[in-house]
C-alpha cells in the first residue's frame, strides 16, 4: 500500500517560504486576488438583489384593483347621501352612531329604532354596514362590543380575496372569508327616506374613521353605554314612563338627547322591537312607514325568489320554521306540530274532526286529537282556502313523493314552500309528520338552477363572495310571494316575514 500523492496548497494558502518555486509568483497572486475579490462582489450584488426582488414579490404578491362598489347591476339606491353631500368642514352637524350586533334581523331592527331616532333628533346618521355570516357579533356591555367591533374590522386586509385558492390562506385571511360586509343600500331601498332625513353609510366600524372622514374626536362625542342589553329605553312623550314590571332599566327622553350639545351620539345596543316607547302619533306612524321600507329590492335576489314562485306557479303555502339554536332548537317537536296544525286548520280549513282522521287514516297516530292541548296553537285566519277550493290543485308539477289519491285528502297535495335553518329537512325525524301528510313540500336546495347565479354575488365592501349568506334573504322573498304564510313563534324573522315582505307583496296584488 502507498499514501496518496500529496497536491500542493492552493496559492493563496502556501507559505511563504515555499513562494520561490513559483515563477513570477508576485503577479499570479494578485491576478488571483483580484478575480476572487471581483466574484465576491459580483455573488454580494446577486444576493441583494434576489432579496430585494424577492420581498418586493412577497409584498405584493396579492395586489388586487380596486373596482367601485357600486359599479355592479345589483346595485339598489346605492347611497342615499353620497361624500360631496357631507360637507366636512361644518363643524355645525351633528351625527348619531350605534353598534349593532346578532343576527341579520337583530341589526334591522335596531337600524329602524335608528332611524326615527335620528329622525326626531335631527341628525345624520351614520348607518353601520350590514354584518352577514353564522359567527355574528353577539351582544356584551358597551365597552367589549365596541372593541369587537374594532377588531372585527377589515382594513388592510383588501388582499385576501386576491389570494389564489391553490395557495394557502396567511394568518391574518384565515377568518376573512367566514363574515362579510355589505351597505344597507345593497340590499333595501332607502331612497324614500333621503326625503325626510340625512344618511351616511359607512363603510366600517372604526373610530379612525370617524376621525379621519368627520374630523370626529373624543371631546366630540357624547356615549351612552349601556351595561346590559335593555337598559335604556327612548320615550318621546315627558310625563310617560315605562311600567315598574317592564324589561327595560332607565327611561331615557328624546328631548333629553336633543339637547346634547357633542356632535356625535353615541348609542350602544338599538336593538328591541319595544326599544323605542311612542306616544305621538306621527312618530309611531314615521316608524311604521320606516318598517315598510325594509324589503328586499336588492335585484339579483328577487330574480332568484321570482323564478322559484314560478316554477311552484304562484299557488303554493309558505312556511318559516326556525330550529337553529337557543329555545328553538329545544322546540322544535312542539314547533312543528304547531304549524301542522296551522296548515291544516287554519290554512286549508280543515275541521277538527277531520284533522284527527288525517292522523288516524294517514299517519296512524291520535295523539294530537286526544292532546287538549294543542287546540290552542291554531290560529283563525282568514285567508284560509274556502272549502273545496280548487285553486290549490293548479299546481300540476312533480311533488317529492306520491299524491294522496283519495278526493277528500285533495288539499293534503297543495305545494308547500318550507324555508328553514334546520339540516337536511328533507330526512329529519321532526318533519316526518309533515312528509307524511303533505307530498308537496319543497325547500330552497330544490331550486339549485334558480339559486346558483347568486354564487356570483360579491360583497362590494369587502371582495367576499355572498353566496353563501344571502340564501335567507331568497328563502324570505318566496315567503312574501306566498299564498299564505305561518311562522315560528317568537321568530323575529317570521315576523318580518308575516308582516313586512308578505302583506307588501298582497297588497301590490290587490293593487
Amino acid at each position: 500500500m502507498r499514501a496518496p500523492a500529496l497536491r500542493p496548497p492552493p496559492l493563496l494558502l502556501q507559505e511563504k517560504g515555499r513562494e520561490t518555486v513559483i515563477p513570477n509568483r508576485k503577479v499570479v497572486h494578485h491576478r488571483i486576488n483580484r478575480t476572487l475579490v471581483s466574484l465576491l462582489m459580483l455573488l454580494t450584488v446577486a444576493c441583494l438583489t434576489c432579496f430585494g426582488s424577492a420581498y418586493y414579490l412577497y409584498t405584493t404578491r396579492w395586489d388586487i384593483r380596486i373596482v367601485s362598489p357600486y359599479s355592479t347591476s345589483n346595485a339598489v339606491s346605492e347611497v342615499v347621501v353620497s361624500d360631496m353631500d357631507i360637507d366636512d368642514t361644518d363643524f355645525s352637524k351633528k351625527y348619531l352612531t350605534y353598534l349593532p350586533h346578532s343576527g341579520f334581523h337583530n341589526q334591522r331592527i335596531a337600524l329602524e329604532n335608528a332611524l326615527l331616532l335620528s329622525h326626531l333628533l335631527r341628525r345624520t346618521l351614520l348607518v353601520p354596514p350590514i354584518l352577514l355570516g353564522n359567527k355574528p357579533l353577539r351582544y356584551v356591555e358597551y365597552n367589549t362590543l365596541f372593541r369587537h367591533h374594532e377588531l372585527s374590522s377589515k382594513e388592510g386586509l383588501g388582499h385576501c380575496p386576491g389570494i389564489p385558492v391553490y395557495i394557502s390562506l396567511p394568518v391574518e385571511c384565515l377568518h376573512y372569508f367566514e363574515t362579510s360586509y355589505v351597505p344597507w343600500t345593497w340590499l333595501v331601498d332607502l331612497s324614500t327616506l333621503s326625503a325626510h332625513q340625512s344618511l351616511f353609510h359607512r363603510p366600517n366600524m372604526s373610530q379612525a374613521w370617524l376621525h379621519a372622514r368627520f374630523s370626529i374626536t373624543s371631546t366630540d362625542v357624547y356615549v351612552l353605554r349601556d351595561d346590559t342589553p335593555y337598559q335604556f329605553r327612548f320615550l318621546d312623550t315627558l310625563g310617560d314612563s315605562s311600567p315598574p314590571t317592564d324589561k327595560y332599566q332607565e327611561d331615557v327622553y328624546i328631548t333629553e338627547l336633543a339637547a346634547i350639545p357633542e356632535r356625535l351620539l353615541q348609542i350602544g345596543t338599538l336593538f328591541g322591537t319595544s326599544r323605542l316607547r311612542l306616544k305621538n302619533s306621527d312618530n309611531i306612524a314615521y316608524l311604521e312607514m320606516v318598517r315598510r321600507k325594509m324589503i328586499f329590492a336588492n335585484l339579483d335576489l328577487v330574480a332568484a325568489a321570482d323564478s322559484i314562485s314560478q316554477s311552484l306557479h304562484y299557488s303554493y303555502l309558505g312556511v318559516h320554521l326556525r330550529s337553529g339554536d337557543g329555545k328553538f332548537k329545544t322546540a322544535i317537536g312542539t314547533t312543528v306540530k304547531a304549524i301542522w296544525w296551522n296548515i291544516l286548520h287554519s290554512m286549508l280549513n280543515f275541521s277538527l274532526a277531520q284533522i284527527c282522521d288525517v292522523e288516524n287514516k294517514i299517519l296512524g297516530d291520535m295523539s294530537a286529537c286526544m292532546n287538549s292541548d294543542m287546540k290552542h296553537i291554531v290560529t283563525v285566519n282568514s285567508n284560509a282556502f274556502p272549502p273545496n277550493s280548487s285553486w290549490p290543485l293548479a299546481y300540476k308539477g312533480p311533488c317529492r313523493w306520491s299524491r294522496h289519491r283519495e278526493q277528500k285528502y285533495d288539499l293534503l297535495n297543495t305545494p308547500i314552500y318550507v324555508a328553514t335553518d334546520l339540516q337536511f329537512p328533507e330526512t329529519h325525524p321532526e318533519m316526518l309528520i309533515m312528509r307524511q301528510t303533505f307530498p308537496c313540500l319543497f325547500f330552497l336546495a330544490d331550486f339549485k338552477k334558480e339559486i346558483t347565479p347568486l354564487e356570483k354575488l360579491v360583497s362590494p365592501y369587502d371582495g367576499v363572495g355572498l353566496g353563501q349568506f344571502v340564501l335567507p334573504f331568497v328563502d324570505g322573498l318566496v315567503l312574501g310571494k306566498a299564498v299564505n304564510v305561518v311562522g315560528t313563534e317568537g321568530s323575529t324573522f317570521s315576523k318580518f316575514v308575516k308582516e313586512v315582505l308578505w302583506n307588501n307583496y298582497t297588497a301590490s296584488v290587490l293593487d
